[in-house]
């Protein structure tokens, strides 16, 4: 591998036969690590045969099929032949992506968030260029993001939240929630912001036709999207992660540096993020600025999800005094509150939100009622089991345990009323069904992960 480097300008990556992909992205890593400044202008190449190769075999067969129907099987037949034909599109500068269908998830709210499905070979497009993006900025994004990011974790994010929070006595937090952050990332903004690492212009342009994949919805009419990454691709959390380091993240550490009077701190999870600042002044001076420098990148905040409130051991304290207790807020799946702890003294706690505890029951039961007539009964004994034992290892955290015995319990109690509405001439009573749990492995303890 032949480099030409220089700081604070650009730098090239030229291969030659028989050096691996892994190599040259573990290269770009390290350069990009060592020089925080530096802007890589020949990244294209690194996606070649071998390369798409390896997404190829990491994607999961399973996911839904795009628009024309193909799936990983079928594109495996002639997969040499197809990878060739596909990469020499994207050295050309032919390739185009098909037209992702959209699919609308529900939420907690009522609203809808748009999911698109793309089609298989637009995955490997999207996997190869994830790849680079993140070997390019992972050494560059601050160690207060935690979304999407190899190594990092949601349950690091409740941890760092719980000692910032501990470390300011009577401070205050900001809760926001941004309106559509992946839907509403103006294009040119985010190219703007790809160009002050990457002047490769055709890896820039691909990037650029990613962004603007066509979305057929319920009308069937493929329309560009103008705007925002969508949500389902698989470059998508990585390249707003990009946009809100620049929007959020360096800007934030700089503020608080040049114009707070006390400490700050902030925790994000990609578009879900806390801010815990020392001083309640701080907070209010902030509250205020934000949806300024929001609206200049296009962003907006959800005025509904949005609040600033007291946090920090003496404020509990004192609203304890007047009867009353310091404002929740929603971080992660899980609502943050003061309590007191075993010896007495407040602190941050957390319980999974009681709207997700009822709507992961409520999908279970659907489930079951679904399956109620298959033959395949140890099938859908097993999956719930993956189910509840998913939501544990998530959901089984300190001060939470109450919440989780719960979610079991009910569990059980929907797995029980289903076996016993399968037809049978004589109803189960609990010990034939406690037999039957033991064997399929059914969850009774957790391993509770601390938060301390």
């Amino acid at each position: 591998m032949d480099l030409t480097e220089r700081k604070g300008e650009t730098m090239t990556i030229h291969s030659k036969d028989g050096q691996s992909g892994k190599t040259k992205l573990e290269r770009i890593s390290e350069l990009s690590a060592k020089d925080k400044e530096l802007v890589f202008n020949n990244v294209g190449h690194i996606i070649d045969c071998p390369m798409l190769m390896k997404t190829y075999t990491l994607l999961d067969g399973n996911k839904a099929v795009g628009v024309d129907g193909v799936t990983k099987t079928e594109y495996g037949k002639n997969l040499e032949e197809n990878l060739k034909e596909l990469l020499i599109r994207i050295r050309r500068g032919t390739y185009r992506p098909k037209p992702a269908r959209v699919v609308e998830i529900p939420k907690e709210d009522g609203s809808t968030r748009p999911l698109a499905i793309s089609c298989l070979e637009d995955k490997l497009v999207q996997s190869a260029v994830n790849e680079i993006l993140t070997s390019i900025y992972e050494p560059v994004f601050l160690p207060v993001s935690y979304g999407f990011r190899p190594g990092k974790n949601c349950h690091q994010a409740l941890k760092a939240l719980n000692n910032h929070t501990f470390r300011y006595y009577n401070g205050a937090v900001v809760e926001i929630d941004l309106h559509k952050c992946f839907n509403r990332i103006p294009h040119q903004e985010m190219m703007n912001c790809l160009r002050k690492k990457i002047s490769d212009k055709r890896f820039l342009k691909l990037v650029y036709q990613l962004l603007k994949t066509p979305q057929i919805a319920e009308d069937k009419v493929g329309v560009a999207n103008e705007r925002g990454c969508p949500q389902g691709s698989i470059c998508s959390p990585t390249i707003a992660n990009i946009y809100l380091h620049e929007v959020i993240d360096e800007w934030f550490e700089k503020i608080k540096r040049e114009n707070f009077k006390g400490a700050a701190e902030m925790v994000r999870y990609c578009d879900d993020m806390v801010f815990i600042f020392q001083k309640p002044e701080d907070a209010e001076r902030f509250y205020k600025v934000l949806p300024k420098r929001l609206e200049r990148y296009g962003l907006s905040l959800h005025a509904e999800k949005t609040q600033l409130i007291r946090s920090g051991l003496k404020a509990a304290e004192e609203a304890e005094k007047q009867g009353k207790r310091l404002a929740t807020y929603n971080f992660l799946g899980f609502t943050c509150y003061w309590g007191k702890s075993r010896k007495g003294f407040w602190r941050l706690k957390f319980t999974s939100r009681r709207d997700r505890f009822t709507k992961k029951l409520k999908s279970l039961k659907s489930y079951l009622r679904e399956n109620l007539t298959t033959p395949n009964t140890l099938g859908v004994l097993l999956t719930v089991v993956k189910v509840v034992k998913g939501w544990i290892n998530y959901h089984g955290i300190s001060d939470n345990q109450r919440r989780v015995g719960a979610f079991i319990e009910w569990s059980k109690r929907l797995l029980f009323d289903w076996c016993n509405r399968r037809g049978r001439k004589h109803p189960m009573n609990w010990n034939t069904f406690s037999r039957i749990l033991q064997k399929i492995q059914f969850p009774k303890v957790w391993k509770t992960v601390s938060m301390f």
